[in-house]
């Protein structure tokens, strides 16, 4: 009989000690992050369109060579176009849906974040998260670009 009571007291405190860290816990083992950022399944209206900078900007801090950027954003997509100062060709670099993997914005920095992925060799080498952020600069809609490394940030003007 006292073994009866002491497997029932037992059940029941475990069962009451499971009730009240259920209650406390979230439903699933990650965590919320919502209050961080908000993801999106498409390019938000305020990116979308064309936007380039204005005049050639170095290509790279190892590079002399000068570099005019384009980016179209569409819906599920976009493109990236690098023109190279003195040269006539240029080279074109576009992201379907299936190769973004996600489109964030970061309450905190204000910034939309896209991270694109791809396995093709042409496109790895311009598949680099982009950091943008709508503003205003002398009266004009811009996105700055901001870089992953460094401080350079590059003004995207709409076309």
């Amino acid at each position: 009989m006292k073994l009866n009571q002491l497997v029932i007291t037992l059940a029941l405190s475990l069962g009451v000690a499971g009730a009240v860290t259920a209650t406390t816990q979230p439903a699933s083992a990650a965590t919320d992050n919502s209050q961080y950022y908000k993801t999106y399944r498409a390019i938000p209206k305020v990116l979308r369109g064309t936007w380039r900078t204005k005049g050639y900007t170095e290509y790279s801090s190892e590079s002399k060579k000068k570099t005019r950027w384009t980016y179209t954003f569409k819906k599920h997509s976009y493109t990236m176009k690098v023109d190279f100062q003195g040269k006539k060709k240029s080279k074109t670099i576009h992201f379907l849906k299936k190769e973004i993997r996600d489109i964030d914005y970061r309450y905190k920095t204000k910034q939309y974040e896209i991270y694109p992925t791809t396995k093709i060799d042409s496109k790895i080498g311009y598949a680099s998260i982009l950091y943008l952020k709508p503003a205003k600069k002398h009266g004009k809609k811009v996105i700055k670009s901001y870089p992953i490394v460094g401080k350079h940030i590059a003004y995207l003007y709409r076309r």
